[in-house]
């Protein structure tokens, strides 16, 4: 199996390249969240070339930053699953995974604070 490295990003263009790297900056150690949300909401919009863009920013990210997939949480896991529906072509099943991960997300952050509660 070979190593996946940043040296890889070259098989995306520069624009999405550059958009990975601005992100990067931006959102830090938080960027795999952020990049999350931006496929959410380009995935409501329903535009094709826009979701695939936001995809292929997502996977630049991972190999800028040399960072597996997080996929501890039921939110990360059900988006792992948006990743998969797009590449196989499957945006309306994307569409209702996106859904369903904005409802785990809010679930997802109401248990610590039921916790915090509940000490």
């Amino acid at each position: 199996m070979v190593e996946e490295t940043a040296a890889d990003t070259t098989s995306f263009s520069s624009i999405v390249t550059q958009r990975a790297r601005e992100l990067i900056d931006n959102h830090g150690a938080e960027v795999e969240n952020a990049t999350t949300e931006m496929l959410i909401e380009v995935l409501d919009r329903g535009e094709m070339s826009e979701i695939l863009q936001a995809l292929r920013v997502r996977q630049c990210i991972r190999l800028e930053t040399n960072r597996d997939r997080y996929t501890r949480r039921l939110p990360d896991k059900i988006v792992w699953a948006v990743e998969q529906a797009i590449e196989q072509g499957r945006v309306g099943i994307a569409r209702l995974l996106g859904r369903a991960y904005l409802d785990a997300k809010s679930e997802d952050q109401e248990v610590p604070k039921e916790r915090r509660q509940g000490s």
